[in-house]
């Protein structure tokens, strides 16, 4: 055994200590890879820092090569027989600088590589994709690797019941934090959440996400996690179709206890009412969450007054309102909003926003603290470029995220003298 295969074994042994990882980076250094050694050393570091810091704004926006999708440095990853689709690298594949992520559309497939991978990768995440019979899940869920993986989404393919029931049966899926339904329309998905979460198998969640439910199993869901408010870090309820009494009847029931992050994206039909019951919920509950994402669902001028005159959005340092039809109201609703003070990053991609909401936004109590605004894909023009250029420039700022489409070359130049590499102009 070579040294590289030795020092990637003990990362394998040892998935959640860093300190392998970053003895590998010392290794490449010395052996002339000082690329690869600064991918790893940015990885490790980047699975530490709170998505808003400087740092991890600076990966999002101008270190792509660090980023978890890592394109550069694919060809490390350990590779899958020639021709296979049905197993493989799934973007984002790393994570801390070695593979994490695959994706298993084919059980008699994954059984031909799966002892080999996990010697060779520490993989941590499981897309199911698969088909299969519940004697071929009672199969996958008997493998030792189970141990190590900490994160499973359920794809579609098959129906989730039959995995998850030969998971939590198989006894060897102890050590799972994340469990991710992306498809959560069908009868029944009530019952089987509160079974897993009676089951060792859920003993140690700490991510639930959902998509795509019907009104029907909607309801008796959201009983189930009221019924286990407390228990979660992150919540994501994606395209559920919500209405402001489920929100109320959730968080009423303590749903936003010990929670730092809630996604609701892609919740279409949530309106102003809607919004003035997460708005109340998040007042009532004294909600300490860190990260509140809302692209994509209908927040609106009046939403967007009622979450900013909600003390309980005091806590929240990264706020995604992408896609939503805000205008100028909204953003001096926002801009204006004592409790958003804390604020770090703040995303309103494509949300009709021009030059009059650049002029609030760089008066806004957040301003001076923030590390990225995402503006991409909004009329903001050569007069609005001009507030950015006369406003202080916040310390921390990292990205100031714009598209170019409407901003003259003098402008552009003129963004870029000022904000140096912090200004990042998309090109459509």
């Amino acid at each position: 055994m070579d040294d590289e295969t030795a020092l990637l074994a003990a990362a394998c042994d040892r998935p959640d200590d860093d300190t392998p990882r970053l003895v590998l980076a010392d290794w490449l250094d010395d052996h002339g890879d000082a690329a690869r050694a600064a991918f790893v050393r940015a990885q490790v570091e980047l699975a530490r820092t709170p998505e808003w810091e400087p740092f991890a704004v600076e990966c999002r926006h101008r270190r792509p090569e660090w980023s978890d999708a890592g394109a550069p440095f694919r060809d490390t990853l350990p590779p899958f027989p020639d021709g296979w689709t049905s197993v493989g690298w799934l973007d984002p594949p790393f994570r801390r600088g070695l593979g994490w992520r695959v994706a298993v559309g084919a059980l008699l497939a994954w059984e031909e590589v799966a002892r080999e991978l996990f010697q060779k990768a520490p993989v941590g995440a499981l897309h199911l994709r698969a088909a299969a019979t519940l004697d071929d899940w009672r199969r996958f869920a008997a493998g030792s690797w189970l141990e190590r993986v900490r994160e499973v989404h359920l794809e579609a393919g098959g129906s989730p019941v039959e995995p998850v029931r030969a998971l939590a049966a198989g006894g060897k899926l102890t050590n799972l934090e994340a469990l991710h339904f992306h498809r959560a329309d069908l009868p029944g998905i009530d019952l089987l959440l509160a079974d897993v979460l009676a089951e060792p198998l859920g003993a140690n969640l700490r991510e639930l996400s959902f998509r795509l439910s019907s009104p029907a199993s909607l309801d008796d869901l959201i009983d189930v996690l009221a019924a286990n408010a407390g228990r979660f870090d992150r919540l994501a309820l994606r395209a559920m179709n919500l209405t402001g009494e489920l929100v109320r009847r959730w968080a009423d029931a303590g749903g936003l206890r010990n929670l730092l992050a809630l996604d609701l994206e892609h919740n279409y039909v949530l309106g102003a009412d809607r919004y003035r019951a997460l708005a109340g919920a998040l007042a009532g509950s004294e909600w300490a969450g860190h990260t509140l994402r809302l692209a994509y669902a209908g927040v609106g001028e009046p939403g967007a007054k009622a979450l900013a005159a909600c003390p309980g959005v005091a806590s929240v340092r990264l706020l995604d309102l992408s896609r939503n039809t805000l205008g100028p109201t909204a953003a001096r609703a926002l801009a204006a909003s004592p409790h958003l003070a804390g604020l770090r990053a703040l995303r309103l991609r494509n949300c009709q926003l021009g030059d009059q909401a650049v002029r609030r936004l760089v008066r806004a109590t957040f301003w001076n603290n923030l590390t990225e605004l995402d503006l991409r894909d909004n009329p903001v023009t050569d007069p609005g470029a001009k507030h950015f250029l006369a406003a202080p420039t916040p310390p921390d700022l990292t990205a100031l995220v714009l598209s170019g489409r409407h901003l003259s070359r003098p402008t552009r130049a003129a963004l870029a003298r000022h904000f140096g590499p912090r200004v990042v102009i998309e090109e459509e």
